[in-house]
């Protein structure tokens, strides 16, 4: 353990600045609560991670999705007034047990991940492949009935960047250079037809190139931010815990109802933390793509690139909505668990040598 976080010492600084600005914090309560969720939850993971390094697709995953899927969908289908959202602003978008589509739709994202990644280890096993298959399309179809773009992006990306994974490993041997630049073009001239056709795309989830609102609200938070407390931030969990902080937004934006989240884990960590805590947030996320990336590489099979997705999904869900410890923790859990499951320690590699 102690190896471990020293070889990631950027994270525990992240950690340890966020639990610091108690100190200038405008909510001292809010923060030292969302301390101690994010201590915690990064104490498990990290020892979660460790114990588990052998197997990234741990029984405990698979067990806890199962739950999940069946009871969300058993909820939303048999008590549809406590499963789904009734009248305005979701008409009956699934929620199954969680308070907000936006919070199933993506977690049922990363579980059809995960039966996907059960699909390609099951081999020869009819039962597995079949209960595992059950539970991809059943995860598949929560995500599309949780009517979240958010999760439906996710969705289509994950399955593509699987299908990466498999062919790498597959044909990793055979490919040159000129391979990867070919690659590359492909990649860069699909996106430029992406941004080029925003409202087409956009258009097929029924959204909009303002994200529902979002790019405007998200304007006056950061502006609001720089203006204020630009450096260091409102205090770790502070910025959403004042009721004054959230109608003044709503009155700034003209919305509805006020809101309890900015829907960008970027956008909140800059405000409770300021534009050092981005900075630290963004060198953790450097780190863990790094160390994501150097064990798939380093191992060669499709298993080994489960990391690899799992930093995909939660650099992606952030940017529309709020996953870095504002209303849950269980992103960052997966976050933390995936640097550390691919952490090489020092005892490894005296038993490799």
């Amino acid at each position: 353990m102690i190896s471990a976080w020293g070889k990631n010492w950027f994270l525990f600084f992240f950690i340890f600045f966020a639990l610091f600005s108690i100190v200038w914090s405008t909510n001292i309560v809010a923060s030292i609560y969302k301390g101690i969720g994010l201590f915690g939850c990064s104490v498990i993971a990290a020892y979660t991670g460790l114990a588990h390094k052998g197997n990234l697709l741990f029984r405990g995953f698979w067990w806890f999705l199962i739950f999940l899927a069946t009871v969300t969908f058993a909820v939303a289908l048999f008590f549809p007034l406590a499963g789904t959202h009734i009248g305005y602003p979701y008409y009956g978008a699934w929620r199954g047990i969680f308070w907000s589509k936006n919070y199933m739709g993506p977690i049922m994202a990363f579980g059809n991940l995960v039966f996907l990644f059960n699909i390609a280890s099951s081999g020869k096993k009819i039962m597995s492949l079949l209960v595992n298959t059950l539970f991809y399309f059943l995860t598949a179809l929560l995500v599309i009935l949780s009517k979240c773009a958010t999760a439906m992006i996710l969705f289509v990306i994950i399955n593509l960047c699987f299908l990466l994974s498999v062919a790498w490993v597959k044909w990793n041997q055979h490919l040159r250079r000129s391979h990867y630049i070919a690659l590359m073009i492909v990649c860069i001239v699909l996106l430029v037809l992406v941004f080029l056709n925003l409202d087409f795309f956009f258009g097929l989830l029924n959204r909009n190139t303002s994200l529902t609102g979002r790019l405007p609200f998200w304007s006056f938070l950061i502006q609001n931010g720089l203006l204020n407390h630009p450096v260091l931030g409102y205090g770790f969990g502070a910025t959403w815990e004042s009721n004054n902080f959230r109608f003044t937004t709503q009155n700034a934006v003209g919305w509805d109802l006020p809101p309890l989240v900015s829907d960008n884990g970027y956008i909140d960590i800059f405000l409770h933390l300021g534009l050092v805590g981005i900075f630290l947030l963004v060198i953790t996320l450097v780190l863990c793509l790094f160390r994501v990336a150097k064990h798939a590489l380093k191992e060669q099979t499709v298993v080994s690139f489960f990391p690899v997705l799992l930093m995909i999904i939660i650099i992606i869900v952030n940017m529309s909505l709020s996953f870095y410890l504002e209303l849950e923790s269980f992103v960052w859990f997966l976050m933390v668990f995936a640097l550390f499951s691919t952490t090489p320690l020092l005892l490894e590699n005296k038993f490799a040598g």
